[in-house]
């Protein structure tokens, strides 16, 4: 495996470990800013989501 590698996978398993952490930390804390940075970590999380399988989908079907 080669070091470029090795560090996409890095990414993918601590990105969303870190995007997961931050939602939850930001359910927790009552105040109307945290509350409005959840909505739009949580849609930012599965706008990202369904962007990439959209790529996926469209890369196996060529």
């Amino acid at each position: 495996m080669t070091q470029e590698n090795k560090a996409s996978k890095g990414l993918l398993i601590t990105l969303p470990a870190a995007i997961i952490a931050i939602v939850l930390i930001l359910g927790k804390i009552d105040t109307p800013v945290t509350n409005i940075l959840f909505y739009v970590v949580a849609f930012g999380v599965m706008g990202l989501t369904v962007s990439s399988l959209i790529k996926d989908y469209k890369k196996k079907k060529d």
